[in-house]
């Protein structure tokens, strides 16, 4: 049931990402909104991370991806997700999707969980994984492409599949 429920994640991402994508939107700045807690320790702010910026969290996606090409939804004002994919011209096995994995991490992306992969007669090899930064998480799978978008995105044969999202904070 699990692997059903990625390839339909999958399809509705390919869906929703064919038509659109630009990495230079004009909410590309969307950036989550700073905690009102602020540390009496110097220390403390100068070892805390930037925080990212959509844009930014786009880039880190697209080097990790590379060289596929990530086309990233636009952000829609009131929401805290966007999607995106990248097709791939084979369905990427354990190996290459962990490599991928290892760039993000590389990049200040940690494993937010793990890393679970399957390969199976019915649905083939797929994998899927969360990375967190600050407020940020990424929810990234790679499968076969599924067999409603083939034609799409022939001659392609698999797809790297993003999902962006923040923690919403009322304005």
């Amino acid at each position: 049931m699990r692997r059903l429920g990625l390839t339909s994640a999958v399809v509705t991402i390919l869906v929703v990402t064919g038509c659109s994508g630009s990495q230079d939107g004009d909410d590309a700045s969307v950036q989550p909104a700073e905690s009102g807690a602020v540390s009496a320790s110097p220390a403390a702010g100068q070892s805390k991370a930037p925080e990212k910026n959509l844009r930014q969290v786009e880039r880190d996606v697209q080097f990790a991806v590379a060289p596929d090409k990530l086309r990233m939804q636009d952000q829609r004002r009131g929401f805290c997700i966007v999607h995106g994919t990248a097709p791939t011209r084979k369905v990427l096995g354990k190996a290459e999707f962990e490599a991928i994995l290892a760039r993000m991490q590389n990049r200040g992306w940690p494993l937010d969980g793990r890393v679970e992969h399957s390969d199976d007669a019915t649905y083939g090899k797929m994998s899927l994984a969360y990375l967190k930064s600050g407020d940020w998480r990424v929810t990234m799978g790679s499968s076969p492409m599924p067999a409603e978008a083939r034609e799409a995105y022939a001659p392609n044969e698999g797809a790297i599949t993003v999902s962006v999202s923040w923690k919403c904070h009322d304005a």
